[in-house]
């Protein structure tokens, strides 16, 4: 279906997210992001990745709820199990990857932000970062917690979870979610510099040094006990949470 698009360069490879104009994100978008992730992880002559959307204005709007809120129970768990295979091998990922984040990032697509080694992102007013989960009736998962919490912190981590907080850039550069800030013409070409300065260095010191700086997070991830299908789909079909999730998609939908 090509929801990714990949440009291979000299030592490493672009990955655009490519799914209409704000790349939501359902079950067939997340197969190809990890089948492109375990590609480039098998790939010694791919060094690096740097993952950005399609359409200036929109890193990717997280999760289709339109289209996830008319799922099955089948469906919504291979959505799931999808999805949390993801998130692990985003985490996992030995190569550098930075976040060049041209736009809109909520939700999923900041989860997918925070999985990687440095986030660059355009200016805007008007663009927002962050994990609202809560506000639109979708249970924070323990994992997510933690991957928050590796870059803001437990304490901030918790406090802006329970809020569903949406950032703009500058909060979002203040607080330490986005590392850095652009106009949308310098973004990739700052984020291809970035990542090319990164690759003057021998890939087992970067790959070694990545490794142990996130051993104890990945160690966290691995160890948080599985949560049952039934308990996800009592979750996710919960009436108020179905109530919440229907205001969400009615006022997408207008």
């Amino acid at each position: 279906m090509n929801y990714i698009q990949s440009v291979k360069k000299s030592q490493y490879e672009i990955l655009t997210f490519n799914r209409g104009k704000a790349n939501p994100m359902n079950t067939d978008f997340i197969k190809e992001l990890r089948e492109n992730i375990s590609r480039i992880e098998a790939d010694p002559s791919v060094r690096g990745v740097i993952l950005t959307g399609n359409t200036p204005g929109y890193f990717t709007v997280g999760l289709d709820l339109k289209e996830l809120y008319y799922y099955d129970e089948s469906q919504i768990q291979e959505f799931w199990t999808h999805w949390d295979a993801m998130v692990m091998e985003l985490t996992r990922f030995p190569k550098p990857m930075i976040a060049a984040i041209n736009g809109y990032s909520p939700a999923g697509g900041c989860v997918i932000a925070i999985t990687c080694d440095h986030r660059m992102m355009a200016e805007g007013e008007k663009f927002i970062i962050g994990l609202n989960e809560v506000a639109v009736g979708i249970t924070v998962p323990e994992n997510i917690y933690e991957l928050y919490a590796f870059w803001l912190g437990r304490r901030r981590a918790y406090q802006c979870l329970m809020q569903g907080k949406l950032m703009q850039v500058k909060e979002a550069r203040a607080l330490g979610l986005v590392d850095e800030v652009y106009t949308m013409e310098e973004l990739l070409p700052k984020a291809e510099e970035n990542l090319q300065r990164l690759l003057m260095l021998p890939d087992n010191i970067l790959q070694d040094s990545k490794r142990n700086m996130r051993r104890a997070l990945i160690t966290t991830l691995e160890n948080l006990p599985e949560i049952p299908d039934q308990v996800k789909l009592d979750s996710w079909f919960n009436p108020n949470s179905r109530a919440i999730m229907k205001m969400v998609v009615d006022s997408l939908t207008k």
